[in-house]
């Protein structure tokens, strides 16, 4: 049949964003969490690569009613995560039709990197030690037979804290930066304070 065939580049599924509205990374000390928002409501799949026969979660998300967000989270132990010297990666694949990848669907790159120096961080959120110093998002190609390459600097956001949104250029507003991220965790570091002994008045 036609689809038993090696079809090389007559049929080649490029990165889209297609129904993408956002994409949002966060990266906690020992897991990922994805958040996808789309225009309409989705009723696909989101899933790690290499984990759509299996169709277990958290690799796997089915929603169980048509919404316009749709969450997944697992550990950096899990659903085929690489590590690369405390880089932690995987790839996200978002398909519209439950049962193929098409032409339209969605790809990203997710990445935490725990490579720089960490100290203690504060947000209205999380308060940890081992907070991950960079996180980053790329869209790529969900065609798994498409080779992986370096991240296009075009269409990849990053950010020194844990978290970090990729958001499609058609959303983002005419007077932002084309490389600007959007939705990123405010952190403080607390300094340590070394009491100073005050020197004595002669009275």
């Amino acid at each position: 049949s036609l689809f038993e065939q090696d079809l090389g580049d007559q049929f080649k599924i490029d990165a889209s964003t297609q129904g993408v509205q956002k994409v949002n990374l966060r990266c906690g000390a020992d897991s990922m969490r994805i958040e996808l928002k789309t225009e309409e409501d989705f009723q696909g799949v989101m899933y790690t690569r290499g984990s759509y026969y299996k169709q277990t979660k958290p690799c796997f998300i089915r929603p169980e009613r048509a919404a316009r967000t749709l969450e997944m989270k697992f550990n950096l132990d899990q659903c085929q995560t690489v590590n690369n010297g405390e880089v932690y990666s995987n790839i996200v694949v978002v398909q519209h039709d439950p049962d193929i990848v098409t032409p339209g669907d969605a790809a990203f790159a997710v990445e935490c990197d725990f490579r720089k120096p960490r100290g203690v961080t504060v947000s209205s959120e999380i308060q940890a030690r081992d907070s991950p110093a960079a996180s980053r998002i790329t869209l790529t190609s969900p065609d798994p037979s498409v080779n992986s390459q370096a991240p296009n600097e075009h269409n990849s956001v990053h950010s020194d804290s844990g978290t970090v949104t990729f958001v499609p250029s058609r959303f983002r507003n005419g007077t932002m930066p084309e490389q600007r991220v959007r939705g990123t965790v405010e952190t403080v570091e607390i300094p340590i304070s070394v009491p100073v002994q005050q020197p004595h008045e002669e009275l």
